[in-house]
């Protein structure tokens, strides 16, 4: 009897180790969560050169707690790509339609949600474009990534909805990177230093934008030996280039 009463007494105790191990770690990450807020606040306030010091200053705590919940500078400055990412991506997917929307209004609202997000955070984006750590040189890649796999998951999205047509996979995937990119210079440029006015209107850079980021997807459809009516369907709208002629 003893020796059950050991066993569920040991049961019992490992069912409460789980749980405040659970516990610790839903705790740990809020705690990165609330520290990444800080970060993307601070950042704005006071631009991409702002420091570890003044991001903690505005978490209101100290740099080396910061340091039990990230591992290093690396680290917290992929969180705040990550999260930038997320809210990019949690903007963009309600907004669009990939079975029924036209081509061209599938870019213009992504491209509308991405300009609005560099809007209210262009220190944000500067920041994770120019890598201001001096840890940053290897992390701003990670975190360009992060921007990427959006692109690459749009790829994705066009590529399933045409796959009856047997595309080619890699001609989407280097179309996202090539689109990918050019979106990234022209924020770059678009934005230019903290001190300098805007270069375009933003309804003008979304305009732009948007017919830059078709004309990839139309050299993309050459390539592939397709045609994309932008104002159809994606499923009504593509036909292979001798249906065309």
């Amino acid at each position: 009897m003893r020796r059950g009463s050991r066993a569920r007494a040991a049961d019992e105790s490992g069912v409460k180790v789980d749980a405040r191990s659970e516990r610790w770690r839903e705790h740990r990450k809020k705690v990165r969560s609330e520290i990444v807020d800080a970060a993307f606040r601070a950042i704005d306030r006071q631009g991409p050169e702002v420091s570890l010091r003044e991001i903690a200053e505005e978490a209101g705590t100290a740099k080396p707690k910061i340091y039990r919940h990230f591992t290093d500078k690396s680290d917290l400055f992929q969180a705040i790509g990550q999260r930038m990412r997320d809210m990019l991506w949690s903007a963009i997917f309600p907004s669009i339609d990939i079975s029924s929307d036209p081509a061209h209004t599938i870019i213009r609202r992504a491209v509308e949600q991405y300009v609005r997000l560099v809007d209210e955070h262009p220190n944000v984006v500067r920041f994770l474009m120019k890598g201001r750590f001096a840890e940053q040189s290897e992390s701003t890649i990670r975190a360009v990534n992060e921007g990427r796999d959006i692109t690459l998951a749009m790829a994705d999205m066009f590529s399933n909805e045409l796959r009856e047509m047997e595309l080619d996979g890699a001609a989407f995937e280097l179309a996202a990177y090539a689109t990918f990119g050019a979106a990234a210079s022209a924020t770059d440029w678009w934005l230019g230093s903290r001190d300098t006015p805007r270069r375009l209107p933003s309804d003008r850079f979304i305009d732009y934008l948007t017919t830059i980021m078709m004309g990839s997807i139309n050299g993309t459809c050459e390539v592939l030996g397709i045609r994309i009516d932008p104002d159809l369907p994606l499923h009504e709208g593509v036909t292979r280039r001798e249906q065309v002629a």
